[in-house]
Parts: structure tokens; C-alpha cells; sequence
């Protein structure tokens, strides 16, 4: 399940949304400022990858600041899990899962939350929703799952878009790089199917390159107005 590359944080100003803090009886309600947290999911295939660098690039010449990054990270639980996904090793889908939950807390404590602390743009390829469809489909409960994630430590994004596209159109875009283990039509017709329980806001990811990256800009414009 590869993720899209890390970007870098910039100078450019970005919009922020607000959230109240502590206050107490009779003090007037302060609110802290706070960046906004972008999500694009997907199958592997589906593009993700790509449009993430684009919406990121799009937003840096729009004039804000912006961290490009993506899940699983390039940490050492990051690594475990792209090594056991190329096959080296064996682990339970249990096991696997500790890994993604590491990895995550791992993420959010060094990238994800202090660029929103300071008022930045977060695009992330891939988070919860993600590992929810993809240990779903391996059989994980997926009421468990969402107990799990649905804990205050990991937070919710502000927009998640799902890039939904044909498994058959996703495998033929992967071609010969389809090696991993979840790269397959039967296991990616499952995590489709899980994607679609999560009731995600779709984007068609079948047409251009282009076309879905105007889609998206579009969408993502009204989220951060």
C-alpha cells in the first residue's frame, strides 16, 4: 500500500480554521488558530499519490504554507510495514496493525500536529480512513477498528476526499510495479468495498490527470475558504 512522497514545509501564509480553548465562567470565548488537515485516500492505483503532490503544489503557488506527507511514513514503523508488505517477512494482521498505529502516532506527534499548530496546510496521502478499508478487507472487525481510531489522539481531518476508480483501471495503471501483497484484483475489489461502508466524500478518479486535479482543486477550494 505505497503512500506519496514527503514534501516540505514553506514560508507562504496559510488560511487557518479555529477551535475554542479552556476558558473560564464568564471570560469571552478564546479560539486559537489552527492550519487545516487534507486528506486524499484511494486504492493503490487510483492516483492518490500524484494528485497529493499537485494539490500541495497548488496551494504553495496559491500563497500558503503547506506540508506535503503521507502514510505510512518513512519512520522505522513505516519501513517494518513497507518490508512486510514486499514480502520479507510474515506478521499477523494484528501485528500489522501495531505498526500502523506507531507509525501514526508517530506522524501526527512530529509532522502532522505541529505544522497545524502553526496555522499550515496538511496534505497527507492516506490516514485512518485507509488502514481502516485495508485491515477491513485482511478481516479485522471493523467496529474495532473504528473504536480505535475514533480515539481523541487521533484527530479528524477537515476534508478527506477517496479517489474512487475501477480496480481493473487502478491494476492496469500499476502494471509491472504491482508487487506487494495487497496489489491484486481480488483483495482490492475487498478494500473497495470498505471504502465505500466509510461513506467518503468521492472524487472520480477515472478520467485525466487533469480532470481530477481540477475536481479536487475545486472542492478543496471551498473547504479552506
Amino acid at each position: 500500500m505505497p503512500g506519496g512522497e514527503r514534501g516540505k514545509a514553506h514560508d507562504e501564509r496559510g488560511e487557518a480554521c479555529a477551535f475554542p480553548i479552556r476558558q473560564s465562567v464568564g471570560q469571552t470565548l478564546a479560539v486559537k488558530p489552527r492550519g487545516r488537515f487534507l486528506v486524499l485516500e484511494g486504492i493503490d492505483g487510483s492516483g492518490k499519490s500524484e494528485q497529493a503532490r499537485r494539490l500541495a503544489a497548488w496551494l504553495e503557488a496559491s500563497g500558503h504554507r503547506v506540508v506535503s506527507t503521507r502514510e505510512p511514513t518513512d519512520g522505522p514503523y513505516g519501513r517494518r510495514y513497507r518490508a512486510w508488505a514486499r514480502g520479507e517477512f510474515e506478521a499477523t494482521p494484528d501485528a500489522v496493525l501495531e505498526l500502523f498505529l506507531e507509525d501514526r502516532r508517530e506522524h501526527l506527534k512530529r509532522v502532522v500536529m505541529p505544522a497545524l499548530e502553526r496555522v499550515e496546510i496538511v496534505v497527507c496521502d492516506r490516514y485512518k480512513d485507509s488502514t481502516l478499508a485495508y485491515q477491513a478487507a485482511q478481516g479485522l472487525d471493523p467496529a474495532r477498528l473504528r473504536a480505535l481510531f475514533d480515539a481523541p489522539e487521533f484527530p479528524t481531518p477537515d476534508l478527506v476526499l477517496w479517489l474512487r476508480v475501477p480496480v481493473a483501471t487502478a491494476l492496469a495503471r500499476l502494471g509491472p510495479h504491482a508487487t506487494e501483497r495487497f496489489e491484486r484484483a481480488e483483495f482490492l475489489e475487498r478494500v473497495d468495498a470498505e471504502y465505500a461502508r466509510l461513506g467518503l466524500e468521492a472524487i472520480d478518479a477515472s478520467g485525466s490527470v487533469e480532470a481530477v486535479e481540477r475536481a479536487i482543486r475545486a472542492r478543496v477550494a471551498r473547504a479552506i475558504r
